[in-house]
């Protein structure tokens, strides 16, 4: 059962079906990175919707299924500027969850890489939003 797995405790359960889940992120992920690849093209597509689907697969206890989540999610914000303050946003919304109600969540660490590199890219001075993530997630994740 997903609710008894403990990450830090339990090893990982693999999926059985990993030959095939693995093709089709593979195939997503050289679609992202095609050099005839088109945001705009893939738009109506890649929207909102997608990327919450894309973040509640995130919480899959098999590790291989989350490290391809987070370079595709990563490829997304990437290529798709009008989708970065809503994937921001979306991830804050999994933390806040994480801490605040749950206490449990399989793809914490893999999200908290992302957001490492997202926060990389930060102009400064921050921006209120950012300062806010900062104390409202960031800090009481460290409990």
């Amino acid at each position: 059962n997903a609710a008894e797995f403990d990450p830090e405790e339990d090893e990982p359960t693999l999926e059985a079906a990993w030959p095939h889940l693995q093709l089709v992120y593979e195939f997503f992920l050289r679609f992202l990175e095609s050099p005839e690849f088109q945001p705009p093209v893939a738009k109506p597509f890649i929207d909102q919707g997608f990327v919450l689907a894309l973040l509640e697969l995130f919480d899959s206890e098999d590790p291989r299924e989350r490290d391809y989540l987070k370079t595709t999610l990563h490829r997304i914000y990437g290529k798709f500027l009008s989708l970065r303050a809503f994937i921001r946003r979306a991830i804050n919304n999994i933390f806040f969850q994480f801490v605040y109600e749950t206490e449990r969540h399989n793809g914490i660490a893999e999200l908290l890489e992302i957001l490492g590199s997202i926060i990389n890219g930060f102009a400064l001075p921050l921006k209120a939003e950012h300062k806010r993530f900062l104390m409202k997630v960031l800090i009481p994740l460290h409990k």
